[in-house]
């Protein structure tokens, strides 16, 4: 039996050591290998091991960290042979061992991910929106968080379980218990505070949004940081637009942007039009052009603020 463990890292760790604990007291800690770098073993190691059973045992569990590398780590020749070994060996894993590979991310386009497609099985522990999310971390903070604090916290980390995690355990170090009012220190991320503004303007929600750039603008103070982060952001429901236009499908469309943990994007209703924000993107990633052949330039951080603006509400 084959696993792959993608996303977030609390609940494939919480998932991982339930598996280890029970292998531990049916058979025994020696059945279990966790290996946390691929690179120190030699293949033999992994011949020897997962083709063949062990001659006490029953059941084994091998554990590997961070493997396989996905497509932007493919260039290296060490890495490429490891991952072509491994393709070859899946289908001829003992049928005693069950091998989990452990991984943060995924790359649903890459060949690898294909052929582990076809015989493995993936627990994916994304989170795909708020409500998911809530339900999570009401699930391991229950007793430590009041509700609404709960709902601030996402409205200011978004989706970012890790960032919302360490935030909540760093205040319990010193509380037992965590009160809306406790979280007064915390900030919005730029990034979730551009999703929020980019939200809005999806929502058909001008003047909202407008008023979350200003919002945001002012707390910056560094108008090309803010235009870049909205231009990559806006950059991502443009191409997710485009290829709606030439009626490509939701599943088709995750795969060829290959959003990870924002494929949840493409699902969502928004009530613009699409040849709207196509514009829109484009007025804005004119600006880029212009400021690098010199036909547009600024004295002021602020007369950049206001030409985005123009972009915006145009």
């Amino acid at each position: 039996m084959i696993y792959l463990f993608v996303w977030e890292n609390y609940f494939r760790k919480k998932l991982l050591k339930s598996w280890k604990d029970a292998f531990s007291k049916k058979f025994s800690e020696h059945n279990i290998i966790h290996i946390s770098n691929i690179f120190d073993y030699e293949l033999s190691f992994f011949e020897q091991n997962l083709l063949w059973g062990w001659f006490f045992s029953e059941k084994n569990l091998f554990i590997i960290d961070d493997f396989p590398f996905w497509s932007d780590e493919e260039n290296s020749e060490n890495i490429s042979k490891i991952q072509n070994y491994f393709l070859n060996i899946i289908p001829k894993i003992n049928t005693e061992n069950i091998v989990v590979l452990n991984n943060n991310k995924v790359d649903k386009r890459s060949k690898v991910y294909k052929e582990i497609l076809k015989i493995w099985e993936i627990k994916d522990f994304t989170i795909n929106d708020e409500k998911e999310l809530f339900s999570k971390l009401q699930e391991i903070y229950s007793s430590k968080i009041s509700k609404n604090a709960l709902e601030k916290i996402i409205e200011l980390k978004w989706l970012n379980f890790w960032n919302i995690t360490w935030e909540l355990d760093k205040i319990l170090i010193t509380k037992d218990f965590i009160e809306i009012d406790d979280l007064a220190l915390i900030t919005k991320d730029i990034e979730e505070s551009i999703f929020d503004i980019i939200n809005a303007l999806l929502q058909n929600q001008r003047k909202t949004s407008i008023l979350k750039f200003r919002e945001l603008a002012e707390y910056l103070d560094n108008p090309y940081l803010l235009y870049n982060s909205l231009a990559s952001n806006l950059r991502t429901y443009f191409y997710m637009f485009k290829l709606r236009l030439i009626w490509k499908s939701n599943s088709e469309i995750k795969e060829i942007l290959n959003l990870w943990n924002r494929e949840f994007l493409v699902d969502r209703i928004f009530k613009i039009d699409k040849i709207k924000l196509i514009n829109i993107y484009e007025r804005i990633a004119s600006i880029d052009w212009k400021m690098k052949t010199w036909k547009m330039f600024w004295s002021e951080n602020s007369d950049m603020i206001y030409e985005i603006e123009r972009c915006l509400i145009c």
